[in-house]
């Protein structure tokens, strides 16, 4: 799985005409250069005595660094409050023309009792049209000991395989009959997964030869509506990913992509795979692994993969690390241009358990998708648990609320007291530049607009512009007033910005 980013250059085109600083995508490390005193270069190699050189690197970022912002927690805005819901996972939620629509995952309770705890699952349906006050409709679906449910997938709807550990998601590049799909674990018959082996055998996992009885894959289903689903009758892929299946369209690559869970020497990790049919999955390759900068214990439990609310072009991760020698769960932010090259910025611990005996004392776990939410927020929904991951459980278990942040405020780029540094050329749409901006009493931002021949644009330069301080989700850049920037849409903009005591969330161009 290649980046399409390999062997790339500058200028970029901002697919989503906006620049986050989730990571160093954008930014120019700069250009090196030892000159003498009279400026002179004088190359890597040289056969005759030089003089003393001095440095004179050119747009070198300075004084400046990324740091995750924390997420705020909710109250919890949905509980186990009817008999089919024992155990609750973390859910998928999409925004559909102004509704909030959730698809969650149950354990009923009497799976318990009799020992089919994760093959047969439910998949059920709730929304809401502020994301507080949320309905879960009666749909004629399955009923439960004599009660209609809000179950649209799952249990006896997805035999003969079952359901366990899946999302949803809504396909651009597919049929009206198939524009909800859903990817999941499943239960296969030992003859199915021969069957599948002697057809495809790169998609069956090495794992499923060390289960003794019935072995596992991932499967599908599709809807029109997200509540009238049908199985895909073939397994996509046999492997053992008993965890958080996550899937997508991505418009870019023009592919199906999974994130799955993998085993590296044991360990639980997270990997990922790519196909241009939803319906045939390759193997996943392991894409983010326990390595040497997490603890002894730790292992990588599930991705919580999404992208910034309309700018797919902005990946992110909350995968959620479980910490055994605590048995709890805490989650990470991970950043990605690509789904495929993924870094975590500084302190990227995002979302932790409550250290007291609340709701959310045992662990929590972020579900999948970003959605912005009412008063200026984004947010995604978790599961918060009571008691520790393996602790005996004894239903109900798990509540729903939602991790969330100031509209685009995930990463900082900030300077502490005084930095610098410039972007790389960049293609984009629209004349006005707009900041994600905080800075101190004492602080403020400048920027200047830069041409292709490296030199500020006339009137656009740092002296000319209006400082900006204060805090402000989105304020127009202007220069002596002027807010306009001579620019054609193939012609790239740089631009050079310089920070004190500030934080800067992302440029914006309109």
């Amino acid at each position: 799985m290649p980046t399409p980013w390999q062997s790339a250059f500058a200028p970029f085109v901002l697919r989503s005409n906006i620049v986050f600083f989730h990571d160093w995508r954008y930014v120019d490390h700069g250009a090196h250069a030892w000159v003498d005193e009279a400026g002179k270069s004088y190359g890597l190699w040289h056969a005759q005595p030089i003089p003393p050189l001095r440095w004179a690197g050119r747009d070198v970022p300075w004084g400046i660094r990324l740091r995750a912002l924390p997420a705020q927690k909710s109250e919890p805005f949905l509980h186990s409050d009817q008999p089919w819901e024992g155990i609750i996972f973390p859910p998928t939620t999409l925004r559909e023309g102004g509704r909030y629509r959730l698809w969650y995952e149950v354990v009923p309770p009497d799976h318990i009792d009799d020992g089919r705890t994760g093959e047969h699952n439910f998949l059920c349906y709730a929304e809401s049209d502020d994301g507080v006050t949320w309905h879960k409709p009666r749909l004629g679906r399955l009923r439960y000991q004599g009660h209609d449910t809000n179950v649209v997938y799952g249990g006896p709807l997805a035999e003969p395989w079952g359901y366990h550990g899946g999302s949803v998601f809504l396909d651009p590049a597919a049929t009206a009959a198939e524009r909800y799909k859903a990817f999941h674990l499943s239960r296969i018959s030992r003859e199915r997964l021969e069957e599948l082996r002697r057809a495809r055998p790169d998609a069956v996992d090495p794992f499923n030869d060390r289960t003794a009885k019935k072995p596992w894959a991932v499967c599908g289903a599709v809807s029109p509506d997200g509540i009238d689903w049908h199985p895909i009758p073939e397994p996509l892929v046999a492997q053992f990913s008993d965890t958080q299946n996550i899937a997508y369209y991505d418009e870019s690559l023009h592919k199906y992509v999974g994130y799955f869970r993998t085993w590296v020497m044991g360990r639980r990790a997270i990997g990922r795979a790519e196909t241009d049919d939803f319906r045939r999955f390759p193997l996943p390759e392991t894409i983010i692994w326990p390595g040497a900068d997490v603890g002894s214990s730790d292992t990588w439990y599930a991705n919580g993969r999404t992208c910034y609310p309309g700018a797919p072009d902005y990946h992110l991760m909350f995968p959620k690390r479980w910490k055994i020698a605590e048995d709890r769960f805490y989650v990470h932010l991970a950043t990605s241009p690509d789904g495929i090259l993924w870094t975590f910025p500084p302190e990227s611990l995002i979302l932790a358990a409550s250290e007291d005996s609340g709701w959310d004392a045992g662990g929590v776990s972020v579900g999948c998708g970003m959605v912005e939410l009412p008063g200026e927020r984004v947010g995604v929904a978790f599961v918060g648990d009571r008691i520790p991951h393996k602790y005996t459980r004894v239903p109900p278990v798990g509540q729903i609320a939602w991790a969330w942040w100031e509209k685009g405020r995930l990463v900082a780029l900030e300077a502490g007291e005084r930095g610098q540094f410039h972007t790389w050329p960049l293609l984009f749409r629209g004349s006005e530049l707009r900041l994600n901006v905080r800075t101190k009493h004492v602080g403020e931002v400048r920027i200047e607009a830069v041409g292709a021949d490296g030199k500020a644009l006339s009137g656009r330069s740092f002296d000319d512009c209006d400082p900006i301080s204060g805090d402000f989700l989105d304020r127009v850049v202007t220069w002596r007033g002027e807010s306009h920037m001579e620019h054609k849409p193939d012609e790239p903009l740089s631009f050079r910005v310089r920070l004190a005591a500030a934080q800067l969330f992302s440029m914006r161009l309109t």
